[in-house]
């Protein structure tokens, strides 16, 4: 099965570095201008379906995509980012100053390996969960797979815990990988 994964576009949470998770915010109006430019660089592929995140930066930017890819889109909740329980809101560094003493790996997501984090203690989620949600929804698509690439749309966190698992390069924001799945 061919997959294009994307990242939501830019939030003004992601310019101030605060954790999204689970909230629901919207894209800024950089977010807006990065989506057009993103649909622009995806109109070769002949993707077939839209699968997005039901979060709202994940839905604004799918509604552009989709406005010009022309194809059927869904909404899934098992793209949503990692829920970072009460951590959401807060500035990296403020998280990171005041919750070191928990055995949570945060340089490690900060950084980009997405092997080992839990936020349960804080009312939120481990990496096995995000990964979990992740993987059923590819093995419930894999089902009904056909020649033609699904588009998803997820988070950073979320995406790239998936990208570790399956051993491919992590995604940027606004920018799209390309995996055969499985």
């Amino acid at each position: 099965m061919k997959l294009i994964l994307t990242r939501h576009c830019e939030t003004d949470w992601n310019n101030e570095g605060r954790l999204q998770g689970f909230s629901d915010t919207s894209l800024n109006e950089r977010g807006w201008m990065q989506a057009e430019e993103l649909a622009q660089k995806l109109r070769s592929f002949s993707i077939k379906r839209i699968v997005s995140s039901d979060l709202r930066r994940s839905r604004e930017t799918a509604s552009v995509l989709e406005k010009y890819l022309n194809v059927m889109l869904f909404f899934d909740a098992r793209l949503r980012e990692c829920n970072f329980g009460g951590l959401e809101g807060k500035k990296k560094e403020e998280v990171s100053e005041i919750y070191v003493p928990h055995s949570v790996d945060l340089e490690g997501v900060w950084h980009g390996s997405y092997k080992d984090y839990d936020f349960t203690s804080f009312g939120g989620e481990s990496r096995d969960q995000v990964l979990r949600r992740h993987l059923s929804l590819l093995d419930d698509l894999y089902i009904n797979d056909s020649p033609e690439p699904t588009l998803l749309i997820g988070h950073g966190t979320g995406l790239n815990t998936l990208l570790t698992h399956l051993k491919q390069s992590h995604i940027s924001r606004g920018e799209y990988v390309g995996i055969d799945y499985p």
